[in-house]
């Protein structure tokens, strides 16, 4: 039985091990080619930013096969495809964005044959720097005596990370802010920033005093 067995499987064994020891020691970040003798695989597109503030990205990736064309599908529309050569890889430049979230997917046409729909690849573009609202204190308050602890209040665009003079403040579902800071005496100068996952930064900056 066990001759049988590596008679028949042995070279199949054998591969996948290989393979597998490529993969773990990074020999090679060349996709290996698959025989056109089943189901077309879809292409695989590269890492995206979860945001961007530009309004065109290169769309790049690599495919399975050292031919065909890879179709890009934007928001549910067909925007542009790109040629498959030997080095497997393909470069769609200047995809335009909406703003907002847009939703990339992919597959692979050969000949007459064409490949199922890649997983949706999410991308947003921001194109505004984030909204950012102190509502306290107001610039130029005079804080005494029990007050030496105030809480920074306001309001910014959900899931943007807000600072006060660079330490971390808590952002609800609906974007408002808090931060509890305890002020030294005399002069205080608060800075707050808003920042958005494209990595623009609204900053105001608020002075106040407080006096024991």
């Amino acid at each position: 039985m066990l001759i049988f067995i590596t008679l028949n499987f042995g070279p199949y064994l054998i591969g996948a091990v290989g393979s597998a020891i490529d993969l773990i020691s990074g020999k090679s970040k060349q996709i290996t080619n698959i025989k056109i003798d089943g189901s077309l695989e879809p292409p695989l597109l590269d890492p995206l930013p979860q945001a961007t503030p530009s309004e065109f990205i290169n769309v790049t990736g690599r495919s399975f096969y050292p031919e065909g064309e890879v179709e890009l599908f934007v928001n549910g529309s067909k925007y542009k495809s790109a040629r498959i050569d030997e080095s497997l890889d393909f470069n769609i430049k200047d995809v335009k964005l909406e703003p907002g979230e847009n939703i990339f997917k992919l597959r692979i046409i050969i000949g007459t044959r064409e490949s199922d729909f890649s997983k949706d690849y999410k991308i947003s573009y921001l194109k505004d720097k984030p909204k950012l609202e102190v509502d306290f204190p107001q610039d130029g308050a005079a804080f005494s005596r029990a007050d030496q602890e105030i809480s920074v209040r306001g309001k910014t665009d959900p899931e943007n990370t807000v600072k006060v003079n660079d330490f971390i403040a808590i952002v609800d579902s609906e974007g408002n802010f808090s931060y509890v800071y305890k002020l030294k005496d005399g002069e205080n100068k608060l800075l707050v920033s808003a920042e958005n996952a494209a990595g623009q930064i609204t900053t105001k900056e608020i002075i106040v005093s407080y006096s024991p």
